[in-house]
């Protein structure tokens, strides 16, 4: 089957915490009733910070990528790039509702970025089916977090 998903790039954590610092500044500069060179070039540091992750996290929502899964096979293929069920390390499963997976690779350190997604239907069959087939091809699977009634082996 085929499943779309989105990508859990947590850019709105970034341009929150950007722009929490941006009114720090500017309330410093009105308070203080003075110019400070620092805090204009801070200020524009902040702003280009928080263009660059509006411009990632817009990407991630207007491109739409898909998984698919099939229970009798051991490949699994993510927007077209195939990945062997021999190479995947673990699958980590973190968060609540909307469930990030991240499957983590054997020659890899860390989880890849292209690997790390979110399933986008509403009624979990995704979830379901990646789950049966971690299963199915003896792959673990890392709970993370609270974990839904939903997101169980």
């Amino acid at each position: 089957m085929n499943y779309q998903i989105k990508y859990a790039t947590r850019m709105k954590e970034v341009i929150f915490v950007s722009l929490v610092f941006s009114i720090i500044m500017f309330q410093i500069g009105v308070w203080s009733q003075q110019s400070f060179p620092v805090l204009f070039y801070a200020q524009m540091a902040v702003n280009v910070i928080m263009v660059i992750a509006l411009i990632v996290e817009l990407y991630a929502r207007m491109v739409r990528r898909g998984v698919e899964i099939q229970s009798d096979s051991n490949v699994i293929r993510i927007h077209g790039e195939i990945i062997k069920a021999e190479d995947i390390e673990v699958i980590r499963v973190s968060g609540c509702r909307s469930a990030a997976f991240s499957l983590k690779l054997k020659e890899k350190k860390r989880p890849w970025v292209r690997s790390t997604f979110k399933f986008m239907d509403a009624n979990c069959e995704g979830i379901r089916e990646i789950l049966k087939w971690a299963e199915s091809n003896n792959i673990e699977v890392l709970k993370i977090g609270p974990q839904s009634p939903m997101v169980t082996v």
